[in-house]
This record gives C-alpha cells, sequence and structure tokens, in this order.
C-alpha cells in the first residue's frame, strides 16, 4: 500500500467519523435539551416536544425517498446537495426565535439525516481495504450513536456560548468540515440508474402520511395522554388508513415502492421485530436513566462523567464486538446484548432517593456495551443475506431497518413515560396509606420540616402547611424512584423472554446450519457455493462480508 492511499483510507475514516457525529448531535443536541429550549422559546412542554415529533416524522420516511433520489441522481450530487440542505437547516436553527419557526428547521433537518447517515457509513467503509470493509461498515453505525451521549456531555458548554442556539453551533462546524471534506475526497460512484416509477408518486404520499401520522400519535399520545386527546386518536386512525391504502396499492404493481411481499419472509419478520425490541429496552438508557436522574435534581452538567463513560463504553463494544463477531460468529451478539441488558436493568432497579450519577456507572456501562452488541449483531444478520442476494431488495431493507430503529425509539419513550406515569400513581398511594398524621414518626417528621422553613416563616400555622408540603413533595419523589425501579425490573423481565426466543432461534439456526454444513461436505459443488449465513465473519463469502461495490450502498 502507498502512502497516498493510506492517506487516503485515513482521511475516509476521519470524514466518516466527522459526518456521523454531525448528523447524530443534530438529532439529540435538540432532544437532550428540550427543558432549556422550552425556556428560550417561551413554550410549554407539550410544544417542545413537537420538535421531536417533527424530527423523527420527516426522518421516518425520508431514508427510502433519499435512497431512490440517491440511486437516480448519483453518489457525487445526492452528496454535495444533501450536505448543503443539511448545513442550511443546521444553520438556520441559529435564526429560529419562535416554536413554530424551530418545528420547520427540526423537520428540515430529519428530512436529510439519511443523507449524512450514508455518507457516514460509506466513507468508513472506504476507509479499509475489502477484507476488512465490514470494520468499517460496524465503524460507521458506531459513530451514529454516540451522539446522545456524547449530547449531553457538550451541551453546558454549548449552552454558555449562546443558550439554545449555541447548541447547534458545534453542528454547522461539523456540517461545514463534512462539505470541505467530500470535496476534498471523492468516493468511487456507480453510475445513476432510473429508479423512479409513475406509481411512485402516488405511493410515497401515502407511505410517508401514514408514517408521519404515526410518528405524530406515538410521540404525543404520552403528554395528552392517549385516551384523553381526540386527535391523538384520529392521527392513529389516519395513519392505519394511509398505510392499508398504500399496501393495496403497491401490492399491484409490478415494480412497488418497497417489496411488501419480501418483507414478510419469516427471516425478517423475526428481524424487524427483533430491532424493534431492542431499541424499545434500549430506552432505558436515553430515556429511564436520563429521567431518574432529573427526579433527582441531576441536570446534563452532573451527568457529565456518566455520559463520558457510556461514551467510551459504546465505542469500545462495538471494537470488541467486531472480534467477538469474527470469532464466535454474529449471532451470538444478540444473545450478548440481552445478557448484558438484563444485567444493567437489575442493577439499576435498586436506586434509591439517594442514588447519583456515580452509582450508576457501572450499570450504565454495560448497557452502553449492550447497545454495541445489539447494533453489530442486527448489522451483520440483516444486511448479510440482503447482500448475498446481490442487493436486489436494498430498498425494501433499508426502509423495514429504518422504521424498526426510528419507530423502536418512540415507541420506547412513549412506553417508558407511560410505564412511570402509572406506576407513579400506583406507588403514590401506597405510600400515602402508610402517612397518618396521628403517627408518631409522621409527626416527628412533620415537625423536622416545619422547622427546616422557620428562619423564614414565622407564622406557626404556615409553618406546619410548609412542612406538610414538603412531606407531599419527599412523597413524590419516593414514588418517582419506585415507579422507576418498577420500569427497571420490567425491562429486565421483557430481556429474558427475548432472551429465551432469541435463544431458542439462534438454537434452530445452528443446527440448520450444521446439517447444511455435513450436507456440502458430501457435495463438492455445494461446499464451494460460500459458507452458510451466519457463519463467522472471517469465514463468510465476500457477498455476505461484502466487496466495495456491494456495501457501498450499506446504510
Amino acid at each position: 500500500m502507498t502512502s497516498l492511499e493510506m492517506l487516503r483510507r485515513v482521511g475516509c475514516g476521519v470524514t466518516g467519523a466527522v459526518i456521523g457525529l454531525a448528523q447524530s448531535l443534530g438529532l439529540h443536541l435538540a432532544n437532550s435539551n428540550l427543558a432549556n429550549i422550552q425556556g428560550a422559546l417561551g413554550a410549554t412542554a407539550a410544544e417542545a416536544s413537537w420538535l421531536t415529533t417533527a424530527y423523527f416524522a420527516a426522518a421516518l420516511s425520508s431514508t427510502l425517498l433519499l435512497v431512490k433520489i440517491r440511486l437516480h441522481v448519483g453518489l457525487s450530487r445526492f452528496a454535495t446537495v444533501g450536505l448543503c440542505v443539511f448545513l442550511g437547516a443546521a444553520a438556520l436553527h441559529l435564526a429560529a426565535n419562535s416554536v413554530s419557526s424551530a418545528v420547520m428547521v427540526r423537520a428540515m433537518l430529519g428530512t436529510v439525516s439519511p443523507v449524512m447517515s450514508t455518507l457516514a457509513v460509506l466513507y468508513l467503509i472506504e476507509a479499509f481495504a475489502p477484507r476488512f470493509q465490514v470494520v468499517g461498515l460496524l465503524l460507521g453505525f458506531c459513530f451514529l450513536q454516540l451522539g446522545m451521549p456524547l449530547s449531553r456531555v457538550m451541551s453546558p458548554s454549548l449552552l454558555e456560548l449562546g443558550q439554545w442556539h449555541g447548541l447547534f453551533l458545534i453542528d454547522v462546524a461539523l456540517a461545514l468540515l463534512s462539505l470541505a471534506a467530500i470535496h476534498l475526497i471523492r468516493l468511487p460512484a456507480p453510475p445513476p440508474q432510473a429508479s423512479w416509477t409513475r406509481g411512485d408518486f402516488v405511493a410515497f404520499p401515502l407511505y410517508a402520511g401514514g408514517l408521519a401520522l404515526l410518528s405524530v400519535a406515538v410521540s404525543q399520545g404520552r403528554l395528552y395522554w392517549w385516551t384523553d386527546t381526540d386527535w391523538i386518536g384520529q392521527c392513529l386512525a389516519a395513519s392505519i388508513v394511509l398505510v392499508g391504502l398504500y399496501v393495496l396499492f403497491d401490492l399491484n404493481r409490478a415494480q412497488p415502492l418497497i417489496d411488501l411481499r419480501w418483507l414478510v419472509r419469516p427471516f425478517m419478520i423475526q428481524f424487524v421485530v427483533a430491532v424493534l425490541f431492542f431499541r424499545i429496552v434500549l430506552a432505558e438508557q436515553s430515556v429511564g436513566i436520563v429521567g431518574l436522574m432529573t427526579v433527582l435534581g441531576q441536570s446534563n452538567e452532573q451527568m457529565g462523567t456518566l455520559f463520558s463513560i457510556v461514551t467510551a463504553a459504546t465505542f469500545l463494544g462495538f471494537i470488541a464486538c467486531i472480534g467477538i463477531a469474527a470469532r464466535r460468529g454474529p449471532r451470538v451478539l444478540g444473545l450478548l446484548a440481552l445478557v448484558l441488558v438484563i444485567s444493567g436493568s437489575l442493577f439499576d432497579a435498586t436506586a434509591t432517593a439517594l442514588t447519583r450519577p456515580e452509582q450508576l456507572y457501572v450499570s450504565q456501562a454495560i448497557l452502553s456495551a449492550g447497545l454495541a452488541a445489539f447494533f453489530s449483531g442486527a448489522v451483520l444478520l440483516g444486511f448479510g443475506p440482503v447482500m448475498a442476494e446481490g442487493g436486489k431488495n436494498l430498498v425494501s431493507f433499508l426502509a423495514a431497518f429504518t422504521l424498526a430503529q426510528y419507530l423502536g425509539s418512540l415507541l420506547g419513550s412513549a412506553w417508558v413515560s407511560t410505564t412511570v406515569a402509572q406506576r407513579q400513581t400506583v406507588q403514590y398511594s401506597a405510600l400515602a396509606q402508610h402517612i397518618q398524621y396521628g403517627d408518631p414518626q409522621v409527626s416527628t417528621r412533620l415537625a423536622q420540616l416545619a422547622g427546616s422553613v422557620a428562619r423564614v416563616v414565622s407564622d406557626p400555622a404556615e409553618r406546619t402547611r410548609q412542612g406538610a408540603a414538603l412531606l407531599a413533595q419527599q412523597v413524590t419523589r419516593e414514588s418517582m424512584v419506585l415507579a422507576y425501579n418498577d420500569l427497571f425490573q420490567r425491562i429486565a423481565a421483557i430481556g429474558v423472554v427475548m432472551f429465551i426466543v432469541l435463544g431458542a432461534l439462534t438454537w434452530r439456526a445452528h443446527q440448520k446450519d450444521r446439517r447444511r454444513d455435513q450436507d456440502a461436505a458430501g457435495d463438492p459443488s455445494r461446499a464451494q457455493a460460500g459458507a452458510p449465513a451466519g457463519a463467522p465473519v472471517g469465514a463468510q463469502s465476500s457477498a455476505q462480508v461484502g466487496t466495495p461495490a456491494a456495501l457501498r450502498p450499506a446504510p
């Protein structure tokens, strides 16, 4: 390898990392600081939540749209125009001063975010020799996951620079660097190909509209409450109608937008369901732990070290999973991820009102490693069979994978918030039943709390009322902690069920591969066809692990 080629590969690796961080931070810097943005915009919590809804509603369907655009116009033009739009959307955040304008720029950013994730993975794949390009594939997804913990580490400093506008200074800077880098280091691009049919212009609005309304219902239902707001049900019903019309329309076309018949194969159904449930249980880290720490008065500044550890553990987890997959095969990664999730959840389920970020370092590092194992296994097991078929179903697979990822994140957040709200009500009632004002211990505690405000409240009756209010606050806080403990226990229980199911499927697949190997040993022509799907990475055929051309459209 010449020094020039080595320099190009290093440049591709750095470019991919920068683009991946730009995309990931663009999503999570806003989601991690909704309270600060809410105050800066003078919005309510429900109004600020539309920033997240707008991003996901746009991103859910834009992946499919942008894949087709990339095939149609070519990679070079796709990269340049997409990055310019991303840069413009990031810069417009600096001028948004109202909820409506902020929601529009978030939707704009969500629409073009798949461009960044695509380029991040392509550049990191190009950074490795053909034999090791699967490493670049996994590292591409790794950098796309680092934005969540990094956003909480960086937020306090960015907010000091310019309140909520300061959050997006780093995103604008990374987008500028990315734009310069893709013009300095260009990817080899296949020629454009026709990817649109006239029927797509009918099918895509139905598909996008249905998913957008579904994301609105899922993300807003937990805030306005599922059964208390008519328009939540109306959005859900409309989404079902639109998606149903899309399915009826696409099933009767020779060239459908998505190959729905291929998606209902047993392998794809198992894959999508597994990804969906994994994203739900992994919401413990992004939503559950953050919510618990917020209840206990901890801000991003106090959680900085915790999420620095999470960032490091996520990155190291991906590196470790590459070695595990090479030795044991990718199937074991799903089981490993579940073991880590169950362990971390049970550890977190012992939280008390005195728990601080320092007590969560180990459990969150374990969960971060579980996230890395999940993504590594999903990418290897999902893309392998698709690329082995020549990539003809790549568009359909990407649509299903993205839908499961984003929808799983939304469902995870909604389920966590709903479960905590329900369990907090139950736990508060249980605690309140034991508080009797005639109880000497309760009387003593009320006297202590009333005494704590004696310096500022001179009226004895008012001090008593203040003491009772402080006691109610403590009961509420304790009930919230118990509710989060119940949540973590439920996540561990779901993990156990998933482990049993996935273990059974893995054993069946192992037995099937074993029989195939035995058959191939007796038939040399079959043995030359390549290693079976699910074999260790080093033993798989180039169609499964990927050649440069095969992996290039992988994100």
